[in-house]
């Protein structure tokens, strides 16, 4: 009986909080399980299943999982913060968000959410968080169709703290129907919102407005133009001598100053380097060429290749060959991926100082185009891995 109160002491002090733990999984499993249609997530998805569906069509993530994130995360909409501040994922501020916020306790005390005008705004955020997060990358590798992969991918990236937070997306995607949003998307002609099409329109009324204005005024100007002419072309045919001289001069200087402004713009920023330029310096046991960018040497993947594979065949450890290429938890490569056997600069070379995001593009494809380190693309731009990257944004690489 001593024993028993002594294990039962120990059990309270040690076991209290994994105990709770096992209960709140449990009990999250069977209410993820057991969820029924209910009127509000049928209401939710009727309002922004086309929002989710334009975002799939832009960005490639599955219209599914964005409905499902949206259903789960905001509470079929009713949460306070999708009501008051139209985050609809729960997104919270990081470092570089510079609009609105407002703040709830979450997982600490008092913590930044941001703040959006409208629900498609959120719906945007959403799809520029994942497209542009760093730790996301791997789930554009995944099919668009594959909404189980993406929803385990989601919880093994970090995005929610709920131990069953796949399952719950697995189950409401189910339930719902969810799949049927993404072929649409996928099959269906590009999406247009409700929102888009009146701005659209109120464009073609201002314009008409304003054509017809001008089509008066200029009615009304011949006249007086007429009159005028007559008077101004005897003075004019005086000023031409002297003004083509001064007209010649101001051109030279001009395109002087242009020039000079493209010579600036061309040392700041270069067209996009192509790693087809980089130069050939070696060849592997295989036969594969070795290719060398930024003074750092690479080879492409063969079909098959994988981390332990060619760390042997280039004689380097499995882990450096992990680290220069920041795999994460991958190890195989996709046909033609640029694999680095060497470690990377820590700026690019004096050709390129800066690179302009394109749609799509993420810092680790910067990082791996110019061969410069992560981290050091991180430190120069005060960015980190959960930095939303914007189209037209220059990232300085030097």
């Amino acid at each position: 009986m001593r024993y028993f109160c002594i294990f039962a002491k120990i059990m309270r002090i040690k076991s209290f909080t994994y105990l709770l733990t096992i209960i709140a999984v449990f009990l999250w499993q069977n209410m993820a399980y057991s969820q029924a249609k209910s009127q509000d997530g049928l209401d939710y998805i009727e309002k922004f299943h086309k929002i989710a569906m334009r975002e799939m069509q832009e960005y490639k993530i599955p219209a599914s999982i964005t409905l499902a994130q949206g259903l789960l995360e905001s509470g079929n909409g009713k949460s306070e913060l999708a009501r008051k501040s139209n985050n609809h994922f729960g997104i919270k501020c990081h470092s570089s968000w510079k609009g609105k916020r407002t703040y709830y306790d979450d997982d600490a005390k008092g913590e930044c959410f941001r703040v959006y005008d409208d629900p498609a705004q959120s719906y945007r955020d959403h799809s520029l968080f994942l497209a542009n997060g760093q730790r996301y990358a791997f789930l554009f590798e995944l099919k668009i169709t594959d909404y189980k992969g993406w929803a385990k991918g989601l919880k093994k990236a970090g995005y929610a703290t709920l131990p069953v937070y796949a399952n719950v997306l697995i189950n409401l995607i189910e339930t719902y129907d969810l799949t049927q949003y993404d072929q649409k998307a996928l099959k269906g002609p590009k999406i247009v919102l409700d929102s888009e099409k009146t701005k659209s329109d109120n464009k073609k009324s201002d314009n008409n407005k304003t054509n017809s204005k001008t089509n008066t005024n200029t009615k009304t100007n011949t006249k007086n133009d007429t009159k005028t002419n007559t008077k101004t072309n005897t003075s004019t045919k005086t000023n031409t001598k002297s003004n083509t001289k001064t007209n010649t001069k101001t051109k030279n200087k001009t395109k002087e100053k242009d020039n000079d402004k493209d010579k600036k713009s061309v040392s700041e920023i270069r067209s996009p380097y192509q790693l087809s330029e980089a130069e050939v310096v070696d060849k592997a046991f295989d036969g594969r060429y070795i290719r060398e960018n930024n003074g750092v040497k690479f080879i492409y993947a063969k079909n098959g290749d994988n981390v332990y594979k060619l760390a042997h065949e280039m004689e380097i450890y499995d882990y450096q060959l992990i680290k220069y290429n920041n795999l994460g938890k991958r190890r195989y490569f996709n046909e033609n991926e640029v694999i680095y056997i060497e470690a990377k600069k820590n700026k690019a070379s004096r050709k390129y100082k800066y690179h302009v995001i394109k749609k799509g593009e993420t810092l680790s494809y910067v990082s791996r185009l110019y061969a410069v380190k992560l981290e050091s693309i991180f430190r120069m731009n005060d960015m980190d891995e959960n930095t939303i990257l914007q189209i037209g944004e220059k990232i300085r690489l030097r």
